[in-house]
């Protein structure tokens, strides 16, 4: 466990202390009164402290700020024992890492644990990237997207890929590779305080060099994620995979599962006609408003065809977004891939696509043929 000293902020601080201390924790420094802002980082530098807690119970307005404050520095636990979805979310928001429910030492201690692995410099080589997959649109083909980021994203070196399907009602990802599991993301998020690399490797299905961990086969074992088990799974998941590429049903259920806050790259997917635009920008708007950070939102055009809809130009002005990539409309062959349950093959346009997609993700150039910015990806046609 890292030499965590904690700064504690809460009315009534002494729980808190006590079960830090019992945990492992060295002294904590109480503050019984929500500082004023920047006054966390004086605190901090003047008791050492490189941990700091927050009680959301008594002023949750003050203590969402205080958040806010300390976060930039230093990491954040937000001590919240009512499960409130709403205030969970707040918190992320404003950079809360972790949460504590119960006031008790082996809670304490798993908090501490899961901070400390985060913070692991023996886990740094691995440069794990999370990608979250949102459809602008039901039908604008994001699973479709997902599935193949995650195959085409294998790495070599032996680092892995993670394909995770948060969608309970439509399963796609088991459809679209005709895959079965007893096992599914419900019950990772079900058993997370007890995750480790033997229940894992039962949970997840290997699939064409990667692992994939499908939703429930079963719409009545459908369930619902809440940020602080995405952020433990998250966690566990970055410490094992090199790419990890989130599917998810759309903008609200990743902003509340807390994935859409979690990831570095938040890749929203659309197509070119007017309908889906109009919903996509509904999306945008929600997105930013409930995971504000609009550097990780990449705009996605799939089955791009410009004869046929709006050109790139034109997207760019209806959403007030620059289409960060393009991808070909290859019909034919995604339908005899799906009917093969299989991925595209590699010869294909639209792997060829997803390749340049994935490069793009990971900040290196797609190959393409000479021309301007827009004519890099060949595909975009």
């Amino acid at each position: 466990m890292a030499a965590w000293k904690p700064l504690i902020v809460s009315p009534a601080p002494e729980p808190l202390r006590r079960a830090l201390a019992e945990a492992g924790a060295a002294e904590g420094v109480p503050v019984a009164e929500y500082p004023r802002h920047g006054a966390i980082a004086a605190l901090t530098a003047r008791h050492g402290c490189n941990l700091c807690l927050i009680d959301l119970a008594g002023d949750l307005e003050q203590a969402l700020a205080a958040i806010g404050d300390a976060s930039p520095s230093l990491p954040v636990v937000a001590v919240n024992p009512r499960n409130d979805a709403d205030v969970i979310l707040r918190a992320l928001r404003r950079g809360a890492r972790e949460f504590l429910a119960e006031i008790t030492a082996d809670a304490a201690r798993a908090v501490l644990d899961r901070l400390a692995a985060a913070q692991s410099p023996a886990k740094e080589p691995l440069r794990s990237r999370m990608i979250v997959v949102v459809p602008g649109k039901p039908g604008c083909g994001a699973s479709t997207v997902a599935a193949h980021l995650a195959i085409r994203a294998r790495p070599a070196g032996g680092a892995r890929a993670l394909l995770v399907d948060a969608d309970s009602i439509t399963g796609s990802i088991a459809f679209l590779f005709k895959l079965k599991s007893e096992h599914h993301l419900g019950e990772a998020a079900r058993d997370w305080k007890r995750m480790d690399q033997d229940l894992w490797s039962r949970l997840a299905v290997p699939y064409e060099g990667i692992d994939v961990l499908l939703a429930p086969e079963s719409v009545a074992a459908r369930f619902t994620i809440e940020p602080p088990v995405a952020s433990a799974l998250a966690a566990f998941w970055r410490q094992r995979y090199d790419t990890i590429v989130v599917d998810t049903p759309g903008a609200q259920a990743a902003a509340e599962s807390g994935f859409a806050a979690l990831a570095d790259d938040l890749l929203l997917v659309a197509t070119n006609e007017l309908s889906p635009l109009h919903a996509t920008r509904r999306a945008i708007e929600f997105l930013e408003q409930t995971v504000p950070d609009r550097a990780r939102l990449r705009l996605l055009l799939n089955r791009y065809t410009p004869a046929t809809g709006l050109k790139r130009g034109d997207v760019k002005t209806a959403l007030a977004l620059e289409p960060f990539a393009t991808l070909p409309n290859d019909y034919d062959a995604l339908q005899a891939a799906i009917l093969e349950g299989r991925p595209a093959p590699s010869s294909t346009r639209f792997a060829a696509g997803v390749d340049a997609l994935s490069r793009l993700l990971r900040g290196r150039p797609a190959a393409a043929p000479k021309g301007g910015w827009l004519s890099r990806l060949a595909f975009a046609k």
